[in-house]
């Protein structure tokens, strides 16, 4: 694929090769198996989950720990893996407005601290 440094060749290629919906999906989650009975998923090379074969059961963990479940299949198990590491991510719009009232917060405190001791 070349590099496209000028916006008009870029909408004509847009025009040639229309995105596909496989292009657009979340990127998949890939399994990994470091032991017997114990799957790690990643997505994008972050941490998606574990899956953990245990008493006659498929548990699975989500990508902050929190247990989704215990299933008789490995696919089904994977399968909510994969939909609870999609719904888990917090958007990076939502991080950066808390990012942003922190921010706004640790000025505050320190004005008030530096007006009181100025007093």
């Amino acid at each position: 694929m070349a590099l496209v440094t000028d916006i008009r060749a870029a909408r004509s290629h847009a025009a040639v090769s229309p995105v596909t919906p496989e292009a657009t999906s979340v990127a998949e989650v890939t399994w990994a198996s470091p032991e017997a009975k114990l799957w790690v998923g990643s997505r994008r090379g972050e941490y998606a989950g574990m899956i953990e074969y245990t008493q006659g059961h498929f548990v699975v963990a989500g990508p902050t720990g929190r247990r989704l479940g215990s299933y008789s299949d490995l696919a089904q198990a994977m399968a909510v893996a994969e939909q609870g590491a999609r719904h888990s991510r917090l958007t990076e719009t939502l991080l950066s407005n808390v990012a942003l009232a922190s921010a706004v917060m640790a000025l505050s405190v320190a004005g008030v601290s530096l007006s009181m001791i100025a007093a």
